[in-house]
């Protein structure tokens, strides 16, 4: 009895912790998603490049401007909120060094989004590597899809991210 006394507790604490979001920052946060996911749809349907690297290395290739300067704008036009990258890579090379490699692509996402005038402290970056594929296939056109950068908007403090 004293464990679930204290468990339920703990969560009413927690939750009690959490920041509420009022009705016009809920509506700014869905804006903002909104604004992001059409820009990602453009990059998925082609209609601009994707984010895209030099081969196994971290060098963003010029064709990654347009959508990054995008994605920039979102986030100057909506400054309170936040931006998840999430760098992912295909099965090429051992666990470790595609890690590294994800984390190091994100970072560079990240900094060319602060050459462009989003706070650095606004932006949070995870590398993957291999871990998570869209398809598990072992041919290009499946290591093409596996090498991506991914991007999430969040209204929660970084220490509820992760």
């Amino acid at each position: 009895m004293k464990i679930l006394l204290i468990l339920l507790a703990g969560v009413f604490v927690f939750y009690g912790c959490a920041k509420q979001l009022n009705p016009a920052e809920k509506e700014e946060a869905r804006r903002a998603s909104l604004e992001l996911n059409s820009v990602m749809d453009m990059a998925s349907a082609r209609q601009i490049s994707p984010v895209e690297f030099e081969s196994g290395s971290a060098r963003l290739l010029e064709s990654s401007r347009p959508l990054l300067d995008r994605v920039a704008e979102v986030l100057l036009k909506h400054n309170r909120l936040k931006l998840i990258v999430s760098g992912h890579t295909d099965d090429v090379g051992s666990d470790e060094y595609n890690e590294d490699l994800s984390q190091k692509r994100a970072s560079a996402v990240k900094m060319y989004l602060a050459t462009q005038g989003v706070h650095p402290d606004s932006v949070r970056v995870y590398g993957y590597g291999e871990k998570m594929p869209v398809v598990k296939d072992t041919t290009e056109a499946a290591r093409a899809l596996n090498r991506r950068v991914e991007f999430r908007i969040t209204t929660r403090d970084w220490g509820a991210v992760y």
